[in-house]
């Protein structure tokens, strides 16, 4: 059963998801079944995120559409979520002089 890990990221659940279809080339499903696989794994608030950027429901696109509105959504969020990572440093609070003059 797949599922999105509780601090994985869109982008990190679907980086994996498209991992494992390439380790397992002959496995059977359709794209739909994929799809679905894939939709069914999402936490709550990614299949909301998905849903809207779809206009409703992933699950009534056709699949290629569903593709492109997965990559593109998770390009995007991997810029953001890099971004994010790169202007923190794990263990350091960083503090600019406005609220040092504040406090």
């Amino acid at each position: 059963m797949f599922r999105q890990g509780l601090d994985e990221s869109f982008c990190e659940t679907w980086e994996r998801f498209k991992v494992i279809q390439i380790k397992c080339p002959n496995h059977g499903f359709e794209d739909i079944a994929q799809l679905n696989i894939f939709h069914n794994g999402l936490s709550f608030d990614t299949k909301m995120f998905l849903d809207v950027a779809a206009c409703g429901t992933i699950m009534v696109v056709d699949v290629e559409q569903a593709t492109n509105i997965i990559d593109a959504l998770s390009s995007t969020h991997y810029q953001a979520y890099n971004d994010v990572q790169i202007k923190q440093k794990k263990g350091m609070l960083n503090l600019n002089t406005s609220y040092m003059i504040l406090v």
